[in-house]
């Protein structure tokens, strides 16, 4: 395939793509169109990634109406973030379907409850109706985001699993002392949505004789929403359990390594980026089945453990067979961190989306499988000689 202009259109420079974006730049023009500039996440310690080889450009400061219509032929690509998610990148996607240019979509579930879910759904429909056959892909992060481009009729040729990256660790795995009690983290927003409350509610009701210990890196630096305040009363005073501040990423990957379980718990999650950056530090992973990243442990048991419903005596549960087994040796580990540097990385991402480019130019229908769920027997075959 010819070197591509490829151009993505979103909300923020997310950390979440930084990883694929550099290593999509080392063989095509990428350039990222933003409404604003950060992470989005600065109060959480995440800070605006630097991306080399990529050039950003504001939408605000820019004519883009000028730059779809100088970038409308085959080599040319444009991906927006969402067909509604942010109006800047609505507009300019309804603008480049006007130019006839080549569309690609990336988007998260939708949460469907209640009547604004009934809205959303027939908007689906519509969406279906009015864009379908103007799209040359959906990148579908998570299984449920799929499911619900199905239902609304979009056809599957068109539809491609994807996920959120993270950068990967450059510290070598530690050495940990065997005379702690088994550590458990959860490095995430102290909300209902991340599932806080089911976490240190679960934490609380195990018997007093597991050893283990609960760190939290999930409170705003000033506590300035009631749900953080009532966790802080209810469980901020407990001996194993500590409710901390957020602290920079750099800080937080470090923190994951020296853990023997990460914990997700979430309500609805659309990926959960970081499952990405456990796995990266080869750490195990526990998540509910409302996590995207869920699909990652349904293929690759030795990751960890997917507990459903994501209620209390379902969390619970996991959480003590993850204690009873015991810390996870190195060689799990570093296993762990070996199958997320091969297929997980930037780079697999980045050969994926090459992959689906190369197959919806063709208008094949051919189905095309992410890094995370191609053949990785000698992974699965490692993973069953530590167990045994």
């Amino acid at each position: 395939m010819d070197r591509l202009k490829i151009f993505f259109w979103q909300n923020i420079n997310s950390m979440h793509q930084s990883a694929f974006l550099k290593a999509l730049a080392l063989r095509h023009d990428v350039t990222l169109i933003t409404i604003r500039h950060g992470s989005g996440r600065e109060d959480m310690g995440w800070y605006e990634p630097a991306l080399p080889g990529v050039t950003l450009l504001d939408i605000r400061a820019i004519d883009w109406k000028s730059l779809i219509r100088q970038h409308t032929g085959k080599y040319s690509v444009h991906v927006f973030a969402g067909l509604h998610a942010f109006a800047p990148v609505h507009r300019a996607f309804l603008f480049a379907l006007s130019q006839r240019c080549r569309i690609g979509v990336y988007a998260e579930p939708l949460v469907m409850k209640g009547a604004l879910g009934i809205i959303k759904q027939w908007r689906g429909r519509l969406d279906y109706q009015r864009y379908a056959d103007h799209i040359d892909f959906i990148l579908c992060i998570g299984k449920k985001c799929k499911l619900q481009y199905l239902g609304w009729g979009f056809p599957a040729y068109k539809l491609f699993d994807w996920a959120y990256i993270t950068e990967p660790m450059d510290t070598p795995i530690p050495m940990l002392p065997n005379d702690r009690p088994f550590r458990i983290i959860f490095p995430a927003s102290c909300s209902l949505r991340k599932g806080a409350d089911l976490l240190l509610e679960a934490a609380t009701s195990m018997k007093a004789d597991l050893p283990f210990e609960l760190i939290c890196y999930s409170i705003s630096s000033d506590v300035n929403n009631r749900f953080e305040q009532q966790m802080q009363v209810r469980y901020g005073a407990i001996d194993h359990i500590r409710l901390l501040p957020f602290i920079e990423n750099q800080q937080v990957k470090i923190a994951i390594s020296e853990s023997d379980l990460m914990v997700l718990p979430s309500r609805f999650d659309g990926w959960g980026a970081v499952v990405n950056e456990a796995l990266g530090a080869g750490t195990p992973v526990l998540v509910s089945d409302q996590c995207g990243s869920s699909a990652l442990l349904s293929v690759h048991k030795f990751l960890g453990e997917v507990f459903s419903p994501p209620e209390v005596p379902a969390l619970m549960d996991a959480l003590v067979r993850a204690i009873v087994d015991g810390k996870p040796t190195l060689e799990r580990r570093q296993l762990i961190r070996a199958w997320s540097e091969h297929f997980m990385s930037g780079e697999s991402l980045a050969q994926h989306f090459m992959s689906i480019l190369a197959v919806s130019q063709s208008k094949s229908h051919e189905p095309i499988l992410p890094p995370w769920e191609t053949s990785s027997a000698l992974f699965e075959s490692a993973a069953q000689f530590i167990s045994d």
